[in-house]
């Protein structure tokens, strides 16, 4: 019984120190520095007309991706994690641009070269749990061609089993 005390305990401990990481950022409240002092150095950042956005990729090997938006005054829009169902949904082939999807994704954790396509992979764990790998091809105009889901198991990038 000690020994399930101890794991549960442990996994709050995990839980709660993932959640401080990239979470518990409040629009309107919270600032640039708190960001930098909770969760470091973005992965990366960019620049949009309302103000700069930060990005800390897990990828490659990661499975999530969180994308924290400020305004011209440093103060935290939003934060979220991109790497979602409803965020793939949104990929529509012959109209998503490669930079609509890297807004909507975050980079990708792999870029491909096949048959004159780049190919975009991310991994991700849909319903928390089952790895899953994200491919979306481009064609030569820069627009999405397909989208597809693979296990892992099955799927995956030229790194190989994961």
């Amino acid at each position: 019984m000690r020994n399930i005390q101890v794991a549960g305990a442990f996994a709050a401990c995990l839980i709660a120190c993932g959640c401080a990481s990239y979470g518990g950022y409040i629009p309107g409240v919270s600032t640039m520095s708190e960001v930098r002092l909770k969760s470091g150095r973005p992965t990366d950042v960019r620049f949009s007309p309302g103000g700069e956005v930060w990005e800390y990729a897990t990828g490659p090997e990661g499975v999530e991706t969180y994308v924290i938006a400020f305004d011209r005054s440093g103060v935290v829009r939003s934060a979220e994690q991109v790497l979602t169902v409803d965020n793939m949904k949104r990929l529509i082939p012959g109209k998503t641009t490669r930079e609509e999807t890297r807004d909507l994704l975050g980079r990708p954790g792999d870029v491909l070269r096949m048959n004159g396509k780049e190919i975009w992979e991310w991994r991700f764990k849909p319903f928390g749990f089952i790895p899953e790998i994200l491919a979306v091809s481009f064609g030569q105009d820069g627009l999405v061609t397909d989208v597809a889901r693979v296990p892992e198991s099955i799927g995956g990038s030229r790194r190989g089993g994961r």
